[in-house]
């Protein structure tokens, strides 16, 4: 990541001023059981934000993770929540947040891949995306092979572990070699 200083506070911020970078689809029985826990418990962990500058003086925040959390608090009707404010960059914040995701082994198949994608649209090279995900260098370089070609549905497979990564570049290669076979009229 670039340098970035970590303010390290954790303060009540409002929740209409905070911006989800990186949404994640939630199925209703996980969310309900998050809104359930922080009913009967309180919140465990402050969520993360990072503050930008708003229209004239409003403050304006970044959510870095915890936007089950995030969402919990707003359906419970509270107008504030704990964070965890850090000064980081836009494209550090995103990182921090693909991460996380990755880290927890929640994420969905399509999520990791525009996570991925994103990245390398950013300029990130393969290595440079595993380094920052925690991901091996190799997976991503596959992965990142099979999105330029097209092949989303073998990512998806991959990813849901029906298919191993080498089987997907396997199959996607598969079909470079008959165009050679047509032409020498095998």
């Amino acid at each position: 990541m670039n340098q970035s200083h970590q303010i390290d506070e954790v303060r009540m911020i409002p929740i209409d001023k905070i911006e989800v970078i990186n949404p994640r689809a939630r199925d209703s029985h996980t969310f309900g059981e998050i809104v359930k826990n922080i009913q009967a418990i309180g919140l465990k962990k402050p969520i993360k934000v990072t503050p930008r500058n708003g229209t004239g003086d409003a403050e304006k925040y970044l959510l870095v993770c915890g936007e089950g959390r995030l969402k919990a608090y707003k359906s419970l009707g509270e107008a504030t929540i704990p964070a965890l404010v850090v000064d980081v960059s836009d494209e550090d914040a995103f990182i921090m947040s693909l991460a996380e995701n990755i880290a927890r082994r929640c994420y969905r198949p399509l999520e990791l891949l525009a996570g991925i994608r994103r990245l390398e649209e950013l300029g990130y090279s393969a290595r440079a995306i595993a380094e920052k995900t925690g991901l091996k260098p190799d997976y991503v370089a596959g992965i990142l092979r099979l999105l330029h070609q097209g092949e989303e549905r073998l990512v998806i497979a991959v990813e849901a572990g029906r298919i191993s990564l080498t089987a997907a570049l396997t199959i996607a290669g598969a079909g470079d070699n008959d165009g050679a076979n047509v032409k020498s009229g095998v």
